[in-house]
């Protein structure tokens, strides 16, 4: 699967021998595609998809799961830009739409069904929960029995692959099969610096997308550094996610155990995983009935003890793109009106994160390389000593 350049040349406004046969690897071997495009970013190669989608089918109207990333963090560039209207799939950002959801969109009239159905696999706000083998091809069956066109939202293919290799011994190729396009990232798990691809089947398709791309700003003189990197990050990590998934398997499992016994009053866990059994190598811990202060506290003692942070940043009811846009308003908030007190801050950063409201906060981590050579048990220790020192912190 790696992708090893015969060839490395300044490509120009997007052609160059190297980034062509980046690009056909991906596709063809890796993605089983028969066309890629390279893009700068996945906001730019996701809009073009959709919007081809939509010009295709003389209508705008596409769908996606309320906690897309489209949804909450691209400043509604869908509607501004590209003239989109969506279909939100589901009301709870935090509920995955089953099969059988997506089907009941699909029955709408003709003239108020979307043209083009989006969903993420993974889904990263839900810790990386996602679809089984069986309920992708359902959905799948689904769209094509209705003509409307299914896009994967791939930022974290590479890091889910393995599940759907081990529960349903499925590739690469099996899973992008079931869909008309697919846009995979190379910055998240594969560390890129920067970069992203579309890949179809037909050449006609990336052929607009080229246009999408160059209407969008995404055209620059040369994407020479972008691509090396992206094929150092591909091919470095490509092979990792297995064995990360097993070791993200391993620590969710021993530290559920070990923690079993610390509850908070009302009989809640302390410590939990959502999803309980890790899909991959990213997931959600939760902890329950402690202030964000009292949290805190408690990790910098654990700190203090074993020179291990057991987390940096917590998260509260929203998402996490949410609180994304909440960080940037608010960075844009202190940029007119000078330094707020830190209290105010807090209390305004992100709803959720108001001491003593809904005590339920979320770290959003992941097993990467260096992370992956820490043996299970610093985990396991480093958990119970933090719910040891809430609980004393509730007995004092």
């Amino acid at each position: 699967m790696l992708s090893l350049p015969e060839k490395i040349d300044l490509d120009i406004y997007g052609t160059g021998s190297h980034k062509a046969a980046f690009e056909s690897h991906m596709a063809r071997v890796v993605l089983g595609n028969k066309e890629g495009l390279f893009f700068i970013t996945g906001v730019q190669a996701q809009l073009a998809a959709l919007k081809i989608h939509c010009e295709r089918a003389g209508s705008n109207r596409v769908a996606w799961h309320v906690s897309s990333h489209l949804e909450s963090a691209e400043e509604r560039a869908f509607e501004a830009l590209y003239g989109l209207e969506r279909i939100l799939l589901g009301s709870d950002p935090r509920v995955l739409r089953n099969a059988e959801e997506i089907e009941e969109v699909l029955s709408l009239p003709p003239d108020e069904r979307p043209v083009a159905i989006m969903i993420e696999v993974p889904n990263r706000v839900l810790g990386c929960q996602t679809y089984t083998f069986p309920q992708l091809e359902q959905i799948s069956a689904a769209c094509r029995e209705a003509d409307v066109k299914l896009h994967m939202d791939g930022a974290r293919l590479w890091e889910i692959e393995p599940y759907y290799q081990s529960t349903s011994g499925k590739t690469f190729s099996d899973i992008t099969a079931l869909f008309d396009s697919v846009y995979v990232s190379f910055y998240k798990g594969l560390r890129g610096i920067t970069g992203a691809m579309l890949v179809h089947n037909d050449p006609t398709f990336i052929a607009e997308a080229r246009v999408w791309q160059r209407r969008a700003g995404g055209n620059p003189f040369t994407l020479m550094y972008e691509i090396i990197d992206c094929e150092r990050g591909f091919n470095e990590n490509i092979g990792t996610f297995a064995r990360k998934r097993d070791k993200m398997v391993d620590i969710v499992t021993r530290v559920t155990a070990a923690t079993e016994r610390y509850r908070t009053e009302g009989g809640c866990r302390v410590v939990s995983f959502e999803p309980e059994k890790p899909t991959c190598c990213q997931i959600l811990t939760v902890f329950s009935g402690f202030t964000v202060s009292e949290l805190e506290a408690a990790r910098d003692k654990v700190q203090e003890k074993m020179e291990v942070r057991v987390f940096e940043r917590l998260k509260g009811k929203k998402t996490v793109d949410e609180s994304m846009k909440g960080d940037r308003v608010e960075r844009e908030q202190k940029a007119e009106d000078g330094e707020q007190e830190e209290q105010k801050v807090r209390g305004e950063k992100e709803d959720g994160m108001h001491e003593g409201e809904d005590r339920r906060y979320l770290m959003e981590w992941m097993i990467m390389s260096v992370t992956g050579k820490i043996n299970t048990q610093v985990w396991v220790d480093a958990y119970c000593t933090l719910c040891e020192e809430l609980i004393a912190m509730k007995k004092s």
